[in-house]
């Protein structure tokens, strides 16, 4: 909800104004009153806010600022779960209240849940506590201000642990000037490590501007990271974006900050988000979807390598590997998949990939109904198989690719077949680049790219792409900052949640144990299903591993050898749980599965260097040696 706070000065006589807000009125707008002696001091009367004095507690006081007491408080506002409320702001209960205190020219937020308050240094602010268990966000005239409690630092509340997680996850970027230098950024001030400026606490701080200026609002970014001293779990993470260089206001709100016992309970308000289904779709596209939406079955397929484009030395190789080891799984499985997935980044390096319009023609070309498979286009904003410290997402944001964005928008439209595009998989970790962590720890730029990619399309009319919004299942850095709510792109971009959640199944011997399928799936149920209930689900990719060539021991901190396959029998009992699970769905014990309508199982595996060699650490390619994994596929396939 928002907030809009205007105080006016009148040259000759005193009124009374109510100061606007999302409730079309202030709560105590009777309180509040401006007197002027003279039209050449412009000296201001205001009256302290009795709404405000009831509640105001000592504790909460910033002398430096003037919030010394109640009586230099003339406005008050309660937000109690999100919401602008009149309610009585003393009966906390177990909700999440937020109180702004209004002094002459600032703001004093108080987070009840969370036990903290700040100043902001201005009356005039638009707030937004619409994802108030993750993060609460302040809009002034020239800055945005996002706010964040962290405390899921896994590596123990010690110095060593902190260690490891600000450097790996918070430092490793913003604290690069190498990163800086490769992504056109600067410091505006060099980054700090102080122990000065709140007493107590240290204090990190990073002021990076854009050296060159993009097509995007804010050009400057100010973060603080502010840790208490002796605790290593807890941090707080200020992000404050401006449209100006003004380094030292983000020192002076940090300087504000004190901490008290938390009342009541953080809650977002968001709810479930509305399923909107573009009326611009043809009529092949609304006609798939429906199928999907209405199906009570799931639509499979299997990924085994990536399309060329139809210019690629390759295109003939691959076109035989992919076709045969579709015509091997379909031959196993007995069953004709429905769907073929592919992946694509925006170049390799320097040489742009456009859409593989032959090869998708030739392999899939489905609509559903047609008897071929539906296309699944992974897009992705990246160079280098994100691997590497350059991202593109700022550069596509000043646009930089648009030209590339439309050729790629007029070969998927003239493909003409629906395309389940998914845009950016596993924004929320910290192995893609086009992540938060990559991207000045602001989830927003991913937002922003993803729009604009959006509008291209719709500007080139593409009405044939069905667009899938694709977190991993455990954000990761561990973080409230980078949680995949964080990066909805909006109602009006997307129009499928993807699932990703992988069982890597890689123990030894008596350690070797899986989560079951229904287990995961059920984490991923109750996670989503309060915001994305009205839209049809897809497993975009995942899969269950047989146990690799190599296992990562994390006593030895280091790869060892081990035989392939060894956790087969594990990897099928997986599997024939998931068909337990997706055949019976109309039972209440699997309801959890019934807003999945397909899935995709990524049967390639992943390698590391071991001993100068590559090796399989995680074995998730259905290979023929897996009979009994390959049984099960076919017998839940099939419904036995």
């Amino acid at each position: 909800m928002f907030l809009k706070r205007v105080i006016l000065l009148l040259t000759t006589v005193v009124l009374l104004l109510p100061l606007t807000g999302c409730n079309n009125g202030k709560t105590d707008d009777k309180e509040e009153s401006v007197s002027v002696e003279s039209e050449t001091s412009k000296v201001r009367e205001l009256i302290p806010s009795q709404r405000a004095a009831s509640v105001w507690k000592g504790e909460w006081a910033d002398e430096e600022n003037g919030f010394s007491d109640e009586s230099k408080i003339y406005g008050f506002d309660l937000y109690r779960n999100g919401e602008l409320s009149e309610t009585d702001a003393s009966k906390i209960d177990n909700d999440d209240c937020k109180y702004l205190f209004y002094g002459e020219s600032d703001t004093r937020a108080v987070n009840l849940a969370e036990g903290y308050a700040m100043t902001l240094p201005t009356t005039s602010l638009t707030v937004d506590y619409s994802l108030g268990m993750l993060r609460t966000r302040y809009y002034g005239d020239n800055f945005l201000l996002t706010v964040t409690k962290e405390n899921q630092n896994p590596y123990g509340n010690n110095e060593n642990g902190w260690n490891i997680y600000f450097t790996e996850w918070i430092d490793r970027y913003i604290g690069s000037l190498e990163y800086l230098a490769n992504n056109k950024l600067r410091y505006s001030r060099a980054k700090q490590e102080n122990k000065d400026l709140l007493p107590g606490y240290t204090v990190y701080l990073y002021n990076i501007q854009f050296r060159l200026k993009i097509d995007y609002k804010y050009q400057n970014y100010d973060i603080a990271v502010v840790r208490k001293d002796g605790e290593y779990v807890q941090f707080y993470l200020f992000v404050m974006k401006s449209t100006e260089k003004q380094v030292e206001l983000l020192d002076n709100i940090v300087k504000s900050l004190t901490e008290f016992s938390p009342q009541g309970k953080a809650v977002n308000k968001q709810g479930a988000y509305e399923l909107k289904i573009p009326e611009f779709w043809s009529e092949e596209t609304k006609k798939y979807f429906n199928m999907l939406r209405e199906q009570n079955d799931v639509s499979w397929g299997a990924f085994s390598a990536s399309m060329p484009e139809d210019s690629d030395g390759t295109y003939e190789s691959k076109l035989n590997m992919i076709k045969e080891d579709q015509q091997r799984l379909e031959t196993a499985f007995d069953y004709k998949l429905d769907i073929l997935p592919t992946y694509t980044p925006i170049s390799w390096y320097d040489n742009y990939i456009d859409f593989p319009s032959g090869i998708a023609s030739e392999l899939a070309g489905g609509n559903g109904f047609n008897g071929k498979p539906v296309l699944q286009f992974t897009y992705q904003y990246t160079n280098s198989n994100n691997l590497g410290g350059t991202t593109p997402v700022f550069d596509v944001i000043d646009g930089k690719y648009d030209g590339q964005f439309r050729k790629i928008a007029q070969q998927i439209k003239a493909y003409e077949k629906p395309v389940l595009f998914r845009l950016n998989n596993e924004m929320n970790t910290d192995w893609t680049s086009y992540s938060g962590f990559m991207n000045l720890l602001d989830p927003d730029l991913y937002i922003e790219s993803w729009q604009k990619l959006y509008n291209i399309f719709r500007e080139e009319g593409v009405d044939n792409c069905i667009w899938i919004f694709n977190p991993i299942a455990v954000s990761c850095p561990y973080s409230n900052w980078s949680e995949y709510l964080c990066y909805m792109p909006g109602e009006d971009y997307m129009q499928m949640l993807g699932l990703t959640y992988y069982e890597m199944n890689n123990g030894i011997g008596k350690n070797a144990s899986v989560k079951s399928f229904k287990e995961m799936y059920t984490y991923l149920y109750n996670k989503n299903m309060p915001y994305y209930e009205n839209y049809p689900w897809i497993i975009s990719e995942f899969g269950c591993a047989a146990g690799g060539k190599a296992y990562y021991d994390w006593g030895s901190s280091r790869y060892v050898e081990s035989e392939l396959g060894r956790n087969s029998a594990l990897q099928a009992e997986w599997v024939s749980d998931m068909f337990e699970c997706f055949n019976n769905n109309q039972e209440a014990a699997n309801a959890f599965c019934r807003n999945i309508k397909a899935a995709v199982w990524f049967s390639v595996n992943d390698y590391a260097d071991v001993g100068g060699k590559s090796t399989i650490t995680n074995y998730l390619q259905l290979n023929d040696e897996l009979t009994e994994t390959l049984e099960e596929f076919r017998k839940g396939l099939n419904k036995e």
